[in-house]
């Protein structure tokens, strides 16, 4: 009976909670047992495990099959890190605005979010979840003024790949701080809409969701291959990194079955 519980924790889906990059970035990374999830603790005890944030893409690196992409929102940048080839990843440029469902991961004291599902977006969305989060009604307009210098001050190559979608969010950050009052009056009236959008923003998820060709094993198998740099990979490492359920128990099978070895204590290849 005790295990059933145990099960059906593993299994508990947690809604994808609407955040900035701030509230990422400050909150405390919490570390659970092996039947519990790990979450992220604000600095309003909220219990974040899954996330839902919007952003402009600023940056974006690729190799093999793991993709780092830098996103920022106005309040905070972080990295956006995926392990496996998406279609949907590979047609991302710098200066798409997207919508980010996932879990936020740390390795190596460094917070970064491990997407299950991310999307090209019309700056719109983002203009509107400008109204809905309070950390973006706080921001100061000469903060906002503070982003546009530092880009400025930055390589001119990777300013001109921005394009306009970065200057086009912080000025209308500004005119909504300028205009709080009429926002939260508009927001009352606008309650019908963002309902409305909430559904559309539903829909997005449930279209997007691609059916996984590769088995657990293979998946394993190819992220081992990929974190490999010739004298095998840790098993810490693997276990923290992999997006995987039960990584640990695919590593024991893995290791009976053969697909992999223990080339020096705690570390494996793949055959």
């Amino acid at each position: 009976m005790e295990t059933d519980t145990k099960e059906n924790k593993l299994f508990i889906r947690h809604p994808a909670v609407k955040t900035t990059i701030k509230r990422l970035i400050v909150g405390e990374y919490v570390q659970e047992n092996d039947f519990s999830p790990n979450y992220l603790l604000t600095k309003d005890d909220q219990k974040i495990y899954r996330l839902n944030i919007m952003a402009i893409i600023v940056n974006k690196e690729s190799q093999g099959s793991i993709t780092n992409i830098l996103v920022e929102d106005g309040t905070e940048k972080i990295i956006i890190r995926s392990f496996e080839e998406n279609k949907n990843i590979d047609g991302l440029q710098i200066g798409n605005v997207i919508l980010v469902i996932g879990k936020l991961r740390i390795y190596n004291q460094e917070k970064y979010i491990s997407p299950e599902i991310i999307k090209k977006i019309d700056i719109s969305w983002l203009k509107l979840r400008l109204l809905e989060l309070d950390e973006f009604k706080k921001l100061k307009s000469k903060d906002m003024i503070n982003i546009i210098k530092e880009e400025k001050n930055g390589e001119k190559d990777k300013e001109n790949k921005i394009n306009e979608n970065s200057k086009i969010l912080i000025k209308e950050t500004i005119k909504l701080q300028e205009k709080n009052d009429m926002i939260f009056e508009k927001k009352i009236e606008k309650k019908t809409k963002e309902e409305n959008q909430q559904n559309i923003e539903e829909d997005i998820i449930e279209e997007n969701i691609e059916i996984d060709k590769l088995l657990p094993v293979q998946k394993l198998s190819k992220l081992i291959s990929e974190l490999d740099k010739g004298n095998g990979v840790p098993i810490e490492e693997i276990i923290e990194v992999s997006p995987l359920e039960k990584t640990e128990e695919l590593l024991e099978k893995m290791l009976e079955n053969g697909d992999i070895f223990q080339n020096m204590p705690g570390k494996v290849k793949v055959l």
